[in-house]
């Protein structure tokens, strides 16, 4: 028996899980779930999700970006950028809409841009 599911959106999801080190760039034109390790830039279409123990390397582009590990690189998300408890972001972020949760950690500039 197949399992169909209605939510399309996981499809074109690419999971880097904790076992894993990618180095080099990562790009999709999808949805990203991390980990593991990325030491590269990260650019993707749609959302960036990093769990508790995961870390990128590098630049990161996407529409909506979820911090729940480490990012050492800048941050470009046309959307939204949720930074949370425990998190860490060293480098630059842009964004249209930032939540910073209490006890995460951010050392950069901020720019809060609108996209077209």
């Amino acid at each position: 028996m197949k399992f169909v599911s209605s939510d399309t959106s996981l499809e074109n999801l690419s999971i880097i899980n904790a076992s894993s080190l990618v180095s080099g760039g990562f790009s999709s034109e999808g949805s990203l779930r991390v980990d593991g390790i990325i030491k590269g830039n990260v650019t993707v279409g749609g959302t960036v999700v990093l769990g508790n123990g995961a870390e990128i390397h590098g630049e990161v582009k996407a529409t909506n970006i979820t911090l729940g590990g480490k990012i050492f690189g800048s941050v470009h998300a046309s959307g939204k950028v949720i930074l949370e408890k425990n998190s860490m972001l060293l480098g630059d972020l842009f964004a249209a809409i930032l939540v910073i949760e209490e006890g995460a950690r951010f050392e950069g500039k901020s720019s809060m841009e609108k996209n077209e």
